[in-house]
């Protein structure tokens, strides 16, 4: 007859380390100060019968699950594995656990998984940068759940950011392309409806052109849903295109750095040089930059800072810590590499 598996209790674990009930569940807890000597008991008598705390029960009592959802449009891209590093190094030292949620750039979905995340009580939100609409997060804001968007920029500034100024960031990325002395400065991008993110790059491309007194011009203007569904491959094949159709600017901003490289891949393959006849700079710097040949040019991101800061932010909401600055903007840098140079005479 199989015999049947008993988990240890907090009982056992006051019997076995020779201290009261109450002593086990202040060092579980981290409730109350306990002495070294008796916290070394209890861990050891822990270890020993293997006890692991029933984290339902200690979420009813105590009214928090110590977890925070986070969701995001899309994990398999490098910026956001990055920003997610930033955000569980934090939960992990502050003790916290996460729940990631996967959208693919699909709104309903991004509000189902809320909603879905919310029944299981966890404590905050976190949102990745996504889409304009955001009814659903204020919904959940009002409703006294913790929320902050992360590279998501809301009308409603009641509800706490981390972000960088996307427009900014790119009109200083088009001036250090002009400075190099490029009059002919093309964007490459998916599109942006729905998306205030990816729309602000663009618009501190279009500030840029006229800051500069540069006119418009949309044959050297990449703006395709292609990109957004292989950012690589999908700029490869239509820079591939603009170049049968000699459609070419002198120098290209790009929205990520994988389409930069994908740009690049196409471009020397027809026999185009980088940079001596097409400058091309990205933005995020990803690691592969400093491995492309030529090395990419870029605007970099905090990434890490980006998610420990909205790490701290919403645990520090979420134990009633008083916020100074609930709105942060970080800074960006460009990084400058090969892949940029002014344009032949």
């Amino acid at each position: 007859m199989k015999k049947s598996f008993k988990k240890p209790s907090i009982k056992d674990i006051a019997r076995e380390s020779g201290v009261a009930i109450s002593t086990v569940s202040h060092v579980i807890n981290r409730t109350k100060f306990v002495s070294e000597k008796n916290t070394k008991a209890v861990q050891k008598a822990i270890n020993k019968l293997g006890y692991r705390p029933n984290i339902l029960a200690r979420g009813l009592r105590t009214k928090s699950m110590r977890t925070i959802g986070v969701i995001l449009p899309d994990i398999s891209q490098p910026y956001f594995a990055q920003v997610l590093r930033g955000i569980e190094a934090v939960a992990r030292s502050r003790n916290y656990t996460l729940i990631l949620g996967c959208t693919f750039y699909d709104i309903y979905e991004e509000e189902r998984q809320m909603n879905t995340m919310i029944d299981q009580a966890i404590d905050g939100l976190l949102f990745f940068c996504g889409y304009d609409s955001y009814k659903h997060i204020k919904k959940a804001h009002k409703s006294n759940i913790p929320v902050v968007v992360l590279d998501r920029e809301l009308e409603d500034k009641e509800i706490p950011s981390v972000l960088i100024d996307n427009t900014l960031a790119m009109k200083k990325a088009f001036q250090y392309l002009y400075d190099l002395g490029h009059r002919k400065i093309g964007f490459i991008t998916f599109p942006f409806d729905n998306q205030t993110t990816i729309r602000r790059r663009y618009e501190g491309y279009c500030q840029g052109l006229k800051d500069n007194g540069l006119d418009y011009d949309p044959d050297i203007v990449v703006i395709d849903d292609l990109l957004r569904l292989d950012e690589l491959k999908g700029t490869y094949k239509l820079i591939k295109i603009k170049t049968e159709q000699k459609k070419i600017a002198t120098a290209y901003l790009n929205l990520a750095d994988f389409l930069a490289i994908g740009a690049m891949h196409a471009f020397k393959e027809v026999g185009y040089s980088v940079p001596g006849d097409v400058s091309l700079m990205g933005f995020n710097n990803e690691i592969i930059c400093e491995f492309s040949d030529p090395p990419l040019t870029t605007v970099k991101q905090p990434k890490k800072i980006m998610g420990a800061t909205a790490a701290d932010l919403i645990l520090d909401m979420v134990e009633g810590k008083k916020i100074e600055n609930k709105n942060i903007i970080l800074e960006t840098e460009i990084i400058v590499r090969g892949s940029t140079a002014s344009p032949k005479t």
